[in-house]
């Protein structure tokens, strides 16, 4: 039985050692994934963000579309001083076979003070623009949390290359019925 004995006990020295090399790669991992998730968040996600927020580099174009609505007084223009209301559209969704529909009414916002007579010169041009945005949506893409901000964003987008410039500040919803 000694030499049992002894035959153990070399081989849990043995064990320590090789316990002490398995600390290696786990003190190196713990060292290496903080610094990896600092490197992912500041290199990857948080650009990601500021571009999708509108932050980041796109300051000086906001900070040049800002001194161009200037007014008389020499203050910057609330966007969406001046209204129109625009609606009365009725598009079938995309992929519904033609069985749901989406019929809305909106309000236009803008700071120019010319907005009613610039969307009454082009309010056909305007009004299959809208229908073109509109009809392309689904139903899965209009049911989701951020549905009506794309549409909308759409339409202003939309609505500006149409109108040649940035005119449109804001597009504000008063009925928005999908069936």
């Amino acid at each position: 039985m000694a030499a049992n004995e002894s035959e153990t006990i070399p081989a849990s020295g043995g064990s320590s050692k090789k316990s002490s090399n398995a600390l290696i790669p786990i003190i190196v991992v713990i060292l290496l994934v903080p610094a990896l998730c600092y490197g992912v968040m500041e290199f990857l996600i948080i650009p990601k963000l500021k571009s999708a927020s509108g932050g980041g580099a796109d300051h000086s174009k906001t900070e040049s579309s800002a001194k161009s609505k200037k007014d008389s007084h020499g203050g910057v223009k609330p966007p969406g001083e001046h209204t129109v209301e625009f609606g009365g559209i009725v598009v079938n969704l995309a992929g519904s076979g033609n069985s749901r529909y989406l019929r809305t009414n909106f309000i236009i916002a803008s700071s120019d003070k010319d907005i009613t007579k610039v969307i009454e010169d082009s309010k056909g041009s305007l009004k299959d623009a809208a229908i073109t945005v509109l009809s392309t949506q689904s139903l899965d893409a209009l049911d989701g949390a951020n549905g009506r901000e794309v549409v909308r964003k759409g339409l202003i987008t939309r609505f500006n290359n149409v109108l040649g410039g940035e005119v449109i500040d804001q597009i504000y919803f008063t009925e928005f019925l999908i069936q």
